[in-house]
Order: C-alpha cells, then sequence, then structure tokens
C-alpha cells in the first residue's frame, strides 16, 4: 500500500477547513486536473492545442474559476465589458499551461509520492498549510498541525493539498533544469562591471555628413545596381495584409443610459424624502458612504450648472458624471482660494478677412445693448457650435483654462456685463459674464454606472450578423456600410506572426484568417475587445524580394549618403596626417580655424556620449580603446567620421571589482532567469500546433 494512502487511513480527529479556502485562490498557475475541470459529453471544441481538444464546458469553468480568484484577490469582479479581454488571458495561461505539462513529461520530470509526504510532513511544512496552525504568539503548533492532516474527514481536503504540492514541486524542478541551462563566465560579470565603473572623457571632431549637400555627391546607375545587389537582403520583403473592416463598437446605448436615469429618478425621490442618504448609498450601490469636494470643471457641463445652482441640504440629480448618472446630496459649502466664472460667449470667426468679422462682431455686440435677448443672437450667429447650442454658455471655467486675451475679458468684467469684441486666434468674442465665485461643493454621491445592457449587446451582435450576411449575399463591402451608414476602417499592414493588427488590437484567429483567404474575402463576425468587426482583406503582398525599380529612389539616398562618407573619410584622414607627433586634436585649431574641437564629458562604456555625440557605439568603443592623450584614426561614426582624442580614462578597480562582482553576478543571473522562462514558454508556443476557435461560440 502507498505511504500516502497508510497516512490517510490512520488520521486522528482535527479539521483543517482553512486548507480549502486557500485552494480557492488556486486557479491555472501548475496544473488545473486536480479541480475536475476535464469535461466529456457532446460539448463544443472550441479550441486545439496540438493534439489536445479544448472543449466548451472545460474552457467555460476555468474562466469562472479564474474569476472567481480574481474577485477573491481585488474584491471586485470582472466587468462585463472587460470579459472578452480577461478571457483571452485566461486562454493565453491555459495555453502556456498545457504546452508546459506536455513538456514536463517529455522531460520526464516527476514527483513521488515519497517526495509528497516528506514535504507536508516535514519540519517545515509549506506556508499554506502551516500558517494555520500558529498561536497568537506566533509560535508553530507541529501536534495540533499533525492530528489535523491525519483527520479522516480531512481526506479530501488533504487530497487537493497533496495536488498542490506536486504542483510546486513539478516548477521547482521544471525551474532548476531550465536555471542549469544559464551559464554567467567571470568575462561577463567583468564587462558589466566595466559598463558601470569605468568612465572616459574625450575630445572629438567632427567630419559632419549635412556639411555636404546632395548635388556635391556623383553617382552612376551601376553604383545604384551594385548597392542593390550587395544588399539585397534589405529589400526581402515577408508576406503581408491589409484588412478593411467595420467596427460594431461595444459600448452602452442611448437607452441603456435613459434606463440608468429613470432608475435614478424614482431614487431621488425617495432621496427627498429619507434623510438617511448613507442608508440609499449603500441600499443601491457597492459603495461607501464619503463626503467629497465637488470642484468646478470636475463634472460635465449640464451636471456642474446644475449642481451650483442648489444650496446646502439639497438632493440634487440625476446628474450626468464621467462614471455614469449620480444623485448628490450637498452636505456643505467650502470656500477655495482660486476664483471660477461662468461666462457665455459669441463667436465670430476672422476667416482671413478681420474688418468683415470686427463689423459683424460689432453689429451683434449693439443688438445685445439694444435689448436683444444674447442667447438667442449666440445660437443665431455663434461660431462655437457646442457652446452656441445651449445659447452660447460655456460653463463655469477657471484661470488659465482659456486663451490669455478672453481671460483677461472675462475675469475683469463685472457680474452681468457683455464686453467685446476680444480678438484672440479664434476671432472675435462677444462675452457675457453670469456669476463668479470661489465656492467649492461638499457632497455625498450615490453613482451608477452607464453599462451596457444584455439588450443593447444582441442588438449590437445582431447588427453586425446582418451586415455580414448582406455581404455575403452578394452586396458590396463599402457600399453596403455606406447604405448602412457604417464606418469602414483599414488597418495598417501586418505579417503572418503578428499578434497585433493595427486598429483592431490583439487577435490571432483573424491574422489566420487574412492569411488563409483571398483578397476580397468577407468574414464572418469576429469578437474583439473593442465589440464585433466583420472584415475584408483589402491588399495583400506576398513574400518575395522587391524589384530594383520599386527601391530605386531609396537607394539614391543611400548611395549619396556612402559617397558623402567616402569624402569625409578622406577629410578625416588627411586632417589626421597633418597632427604631428605628440600633439593632439587641438593643434588642427591652429591650422585651420574653421574646425571644432567639443569635449564629451565622463561617459561609460557602451552608455550614451555628451557633447552632441549620443548613443553611437564606434565612437564609444573607439574611445576606450585609446590611451590616455593619442588621437584616433577616422572612425565611423553615425552623424559622420569622428577623431577622437583620449582626455582621461579610470583604471580597472580590481578591490571594487571583488566588492561588487558576486552582487553584479546575481543581477545578471536575475536578468537571464527572466529571459531563459520567457524564451523557453515561447518556443514551445512556435513549435505548437495552436488553433483557436472561441470566436465561434464567445461574442
Amino acid at each position: 500500500m502507498a505511504i500516502m494512502t497508510k497516512m490517510r487511513d490512520n488520521m486522528p480527529a482535527i479539521l483543517i477547513g482553512l486548507v480549502v479556502m486557500f485552494l480557492i485562490t488556486i486557479i491555472f498557475d501548475w496544473g488545473m486536473n486536480y479541480l475536475g475541470l476535464r469535461t466529456g459529453g457532446n460539448d463544443p471544441v472550441i479550441g486545439k492545442i496540438n493534439d489536445r481538444d479544448i472543449k466548451f464546458t472545460e474552457f467555460n469553468q476555468i474562466v469562472d474559476r479564474a474569476r472567481e480568484n480574481q474577485k477573491a484577490q481585488t474584491g471586485q469582479d470582472i466587468e462585463d465589458d472587460q470579459l472578452a479581454m480577461f478571457r483571452d488571458q485566461v486562454w493565453e495561461s491555459y495555453v502556456n499551461q498545457i504546452l508546459i505539462e506536455e513538456e514536463v513529461k517529455k522531460l520526464g520530470i516527476k514527483v513521488t509520492e515519497d517526495e509528497i509526504y516528506n514535504i507536508i510532513t516535514g519540519e517545515n511544512p509549506p506556508e499554506f498549510l502551516k500558517k494555520n496552525f500558529i498561536d497568537s504568539l506566533g509560535n508553530f503548533n507541529r501536534q495540533m498541525y499533525l492530528q489535523a492532516i491525519m483527520d479522516p474527514r480531512n481526506k479530501e481536503a488533504l487530497a487537493q493539498a497533496e495536488e498542490f504540492v506536486k504542483q510546486q514541486r513539478l516548477q521547482e524542478k521544471l525551474m532548476a533544469y531550465l536555471k542549469a541551462t544559464i551559464v554567467i563566465p567571470e568575462s561577463e560579470v567583468k564587462k558589466r562591471f566595466y559598463e558601470q565603473n569605468v568612465r572616459a572623457d574625450a575630445k572629438f571632431v567632427l567630419f559632419d555628413v549635412n556639411t555636404i549637400k546632395d548635388d556635391e555627391v556623383k553617382y552612376t546607375e551601376d553604383d545604384l545596381r551594385n548597392y542593390y545587389k550587395k544588399n539585397i537582403d534589405q529589400y526581402k520583403v515577408e508576406a503581408q495584409r491589409k484588412l478593411k473592416y467595420v467596427l460594431f463598437r461595444r459600448q452602452p446605448s442611448k437607452s441603456d443610459s435613459i434606463a440608468v436615469f429613470n432608475s435614478l429618478k424614482a431614487i431621488v425621490e425617495e432621496a427627498k424624502r429619507d434623510t438617511d442618504f448613507a442608508g440609499l448609498i449603500k441600499l443601491y450601490t457597492n459603495q461607501n458612504y464619503s463626503e467629497k469636494a465637488i470642484y468646478h470643471g470636475s463634472l460635465p457641463y449640464e451636471g456642474e450648472v446644475e449642481l451650483y445652482k442648489h444650496k446646502v441640504g439639497d438632493v440634487v440629480g440625476p446628474v450626468l458624471t464621467y462614471s455614469g448618472y449620480s444623485i448628490f446630496k450637498i452636505v456643505r459649502d467650502s470656500t477655495g482660494n482660486d476664483e471660477f466664472v461662468h461666462a457665455s460667449h459669441i463667436l465670430i470667426p476672422v476667416y482671413g478677412d478681420s474688418v468683415s468679422a470686427l463689423k459683424k462682431a460689432n453689429e451683434i455686440l449693439q443688438q445685445i445693448k439694444s435689448g436683444s435677448d444674447f442667447a438667442k443672437l449666440a445660437k443665431d450667429y455663434s461660431q462655437d457650435p457646442i457652446s452656441a447650442s445651449r445659447g452660447g454658455d460655456l460653463g463655469w471655467f477657471g484661470k488659465g483654462m482659456m486663451v490669455p486675451p478672453f481671460e483677461k475679458a472675462a475675469f475683469n468684467a463685472k457680474i452681468g456685463e457683455v464686453v467685446g469684441p476680444v480678438r484672440t486666434d479664434y476671432g472675435y468674442h462677444i462675452i457675457k459674464v453670469h456669476e463668479r465665485s470661489k465656492r467649492i461643493i461638499i457632497a455625498a454621491e450615490l453613482n451608477q454606472p452607464i453599462k451596457m445592457s444584455a439588450q443593447t449587446e444582441e442588438e449590437l451582435y445582431q447588427a453586425a450578423q446582418d451586415f455580414a450576411y448582406v455581404v455575403h449575399k452578394g452586396g458590396d463591402f463599402e457600399k453596403e456600410a455606406e447604405i448602412m451608414k457604417y464606418q469602414v476602417l483599414e488597418t495598417g499592414w501586418f505579417n503572418e506572426k503578428a499578434d497585433f493588427i493595427p486598429g483592431i488590437g490583439m487577435y490571432k484567429q483573424l491574422v489566420k484568417f487574412a492569411f488563409d483567404n483571398k483578397v476580397g474575402t468577407v468574414s464572418e463576425v469576429f469578437p474583439t475587445s473593442q465589440g464585433y468587426v466583420v472584415v475584408k482583406i483589402s491588399e495583400a503582398i506576398e513574400e518575395g524580394v522587391k524589384s530594383f525599380d520599386e527601391v530605386k529612389e531609396q537607394i539614391k539616398q543611400q548611395v549619396i549618403r556612402e559617397k558623402k562618407f567616402e569624402i569625409l573619410k578622406k577629410k578625416a584622414e588627411d586632417a589626421r596626417k597633418k597632427i604631428p607627433q605628440g600633439q593632439g586634436l587641438d593643434y588642427l585649431r591652429t591650422i585651420d580655424t574653421t574646425i571644432t574641437v567639443t569635449q564629451t564629458g565622463l561617459f561609460n562604456y557602451g552608455q550614451f556620449i555628451g557633447g552632441g555625440v549620443g548613443r553611437d557605439y564606434s565612437f564609444n568603443f573607439a574611445a576606450f580603446k585609446l590611451k590616455v592623450g593619442e588621437v584616433s584614426q577616422p572612425v565611423k561614426g553615425n552623424r559622420g567620421y569622428y577623431l577622437i582624442e583620449l582626455v582621461s580614462k579610470q583604471d580597472f578597480d580590481k578591490t571594487q571589482f571583488d566588492v561588487q562582482k558576486n552582487s553584479i553576478r546575481n543581477q545578471i543571473y536575475q536578468e537571464k532567469q527572466n529571459l531563459v522562462i520567457n524564451n523557453w514558454v515561447n518556443e514551445l508556443k512556435k513549435k505548437a500546433k495552436i488553433e483557436d476557435l472561441r470566436y465561434k461560440y464567445y461574442r
């Protein structure tokens, strides 16, 4: 009989229920079989990983468990509009887990029952088990712990704990296997120390490529063709695709907004009758009662104007906020240091004729002074469409929120005064100041976000399906979109290895669709993190090499640049020959005053260089090879050719190196550890045959 079976058959009488609570947090880190998520039956296959079918129910349960785990850890559930993205993250994690499990089997990594027994009953048991038997003084009660794990009533919980320990141990062994491949030679540690601690200072003369004009360079057709042949690899192109698409964006509808507004409207009446506003917040939301300052500019226009009409004790709402609709109860007023102005304006743009614009503004101003209604004139004449629709009302604004001439006029005007015309870059403004205030409202808030309803989701999906159906029945993609008043967008180019499609986002199945079909093919409805898309393959580039004629203009610029560098190299060589033995770069200034000698200041090996050089490895490495006072031969850099003179260089400090080498080795080890694990998983995914069919079953 196995050791674990013997142990279970001899269990005395204390429960370890807390272990089960801990196991809730285990979702898919290292192994999920013990959670009982394998399902059979007639579930549809929603994905394939090598020879393994992933069933709909299986994956759905994994997502649900992950969602529960997220809620347990953060206290917040995944919002419905984030569920698609969350499901993608779970899928990626599950794919990784399955591939790792397969590879662990291939590598022959195993955990025996003896190992599990020794870990659980050893002197230092796993923390997730041990922590439930710590007394108030922080001491571990080993006797109670052993009694608990031997209690027959805990058989099921213990089995789960054993499986988790097994998965942890498998993980440790796998990590040990991968880490064994990490080698850090002494030379690598020294190089890192050198980069971090050794610095140099240099002078240089730059023979700048930009000092030679393009028309000073002569080249032939043969030069261009020879460059093309020599650099043919530069002109290879991989297969690429572009998509046109209609996006049915997942967002709340007008009816969703109205539903929230109406539900809060009923609560407002209750709030006006009931003095326990905190109780209403608790009853109708998952928020806690709190009071906060509502500053000018913290609410949309309509909400701010409405709220600031009211006094302490008033219940205001429903008010549109940036997070939905809210009911506010004004608790008290406060006074801030900054003044805000509530004003309206009428804008007359200049459009190149300032005389006519000014004349028009003065005519409107005269009508106002004669008693005409400001708001009506704003609606009729103002060219600021947003404020014009509400009678020119700009709402509240503080200093720094408007252009200076407008701000100065508004803040200098009296309440009720109309001033102008005021000239700004936008045109001429006639301004009316309604109120001026330093008031800050302190209020409690009952907020309900505007969320997309199930009905809106269904209508959105149906609209996408209808569009796809019409196009598949012979309709033209662009024309049908125009008739239905849908905007047709287009992605940028992407290749077959792309994870991300410009404009659409992360969606490997759409990448696969684009490369499995011909130009002009229209897809079914695909769900994305933004909503639903119907796509058409609009353009395709097949793998190959661009012809000489296609890249001729590009080659011209490259050949011209190369020839400029040849000219500069000759200039630099001639200048170097003029420097006598024992002299530095400053000598060149004595024979040619147009030459500029620049000093870099201290810089590290392989790092950024001052004096305008920047990140130029050729310059950097050449400088560090020099002896102090030595002038280099011409060095080809990013900006041209350099002559470099080493001014100073710190010596390699062996004592300091001996002090730092262990910490540097650990630093390199951590970097390589992360890299080797990521690379290993990525290689598994590259070799694997992964088919994601979830788009057929999830919206």
